[in-house]
């Protein structure tokens, strides 16, 4: 684990609950706390740190006086608390030195395992590999920013900053599927569409949305992305001056497709498209599709894959019953 005196320099900054704590007398004592930490307890410097026990709920936990006796003997101690408001924690007690010891808390839902279907190490391997292009991008931008002070390499590193949230989002999703979820009722397709088209640099591409679109009850986020992800998903694998379309599907179900004028998806390989990491060409994350089905499949909904009629790609999404 890491050096709670490390911890506590960055305490202040730190994105997880944290709290700091000595031992006064033998007893864990609270020193500080950060942000994060007083929005989800609220325990004040100088109360013991059993006084956890009295804000959270333990799930599974040792009672103050078995966490005493292992702070004391220098062992370090993981315990899953939860809260009415704030949800599940794993809580892990790094044990004091000199200058006292740490507790970071961890949102369990911000924590939770990729899905069994998920190939970890190939998604890590995506991740570490397209991370790394907008890493050097923003680096070579920075140094001649330094030198020039020009307002494009700021734009640049903006941009590239822009892409490894996109990337860190999409693995996020990935690993959250249902958790993710706050469902609205009457979220607008047409609406949702128009603010993800904008998201995405569609450079020489155009835009059409055919027919009426309605509403569906839809977490709106998750929605956003999974036309985000489309719209990406045509244009960086078509050519240029395409059109993507997003329409009402016509075959009596409720739902909705996204077509392009891109070189299409071969039909042997359109099962496979949906897993983590699997491109056609060899270009993109792989992860694009992967969302697109995630979320659909969060929401009881199903994907599947057509061609149009000039040969390009149409994305058919199958609303359940209640959307």
């Amino acid at each position: 684990m890491s050096d709670p005196s490390a911890l506590r320099i960055s305490l202040a900054s730190h994105p997880d609950p944290v709290l700091a704590y000595e031992l006064r007398d033998g007893v864990p004592t609270v020193t500080a706390t950060n942000d994060a930490f007083d929005a989800a307890a609220g325990v004040d410097p100088g109360e013991p740190v059993s006084a956890l026990f009295e804000r959270f709920d333990a799930v599974k936990s040792p009672n103050g006086e078995t966490l005493k006796e292992q702070l004391r003997a220098g062992e370090a101690v993981e315990l899953l608390l939860e809260t009415a408001d704030a949800g599940q924690y794993v809580a892990h007690v790094f044990a004091p030195d000199a200058d006292g010891g740490a507790i970071v808390f961890t949102s369990r839902d911000h924590a939770a395992p990729f899905p069994d279907d998920v190939d970890v190490g190939q998604v890590a391997s995506v991740i570490s590999h397209d991370l790394r292009n907008p890493l050097d991008v923003a680096g070579a931008h920075l140094e001649a920013a330094r030198e020039t002070g020009a307002d494009e390499h700021f734009d640049a590193i903006a941009a590239a900053h822009d892409r490894m949230e996109r990337i860190v989002q999409d693995v996020l999703t990935l690993a959250r599927g249902e958790a993710a979820l706050n469902p609205e009722h009457g979220v607008s397709v047409r609406e949702t569409a128009e603010c993800a088209w904008q998201t995405v640099e569609t450079e020489t591409w155009t835009f059409q949305l055919d027919g009426s679109l309605s509403t569906v009850k839809v977490d709106p986020d998750r929605f956003q992305r999974l036309f985000e992800n489309l719209f990406r998903n045509s244009t960086e694998h078509g050519p240029e001056g395409g059109t993507v379309r997003v329409g009402t599907l016509t075959d009596g179900t409720a739902g909705v497709f996204v077509a392009d004028d891109g070189p299409g998806i071969p039909a042997a390989e359109r099962d496979a498209v949906f897993r983590p990491g699997y491109t056609v060409d060899g270009g993109g994350t792989g992860l694009g599709l992967a969302i697109v089905d995630r979320i659909a499949e969060a929401h009881g909904w199903t994907v599947s894959i057509a061609e149009t009629d000039r040969g390009g790609t149409r994305i058919e999404i199958r609303f359940d019953a209640e959307a």
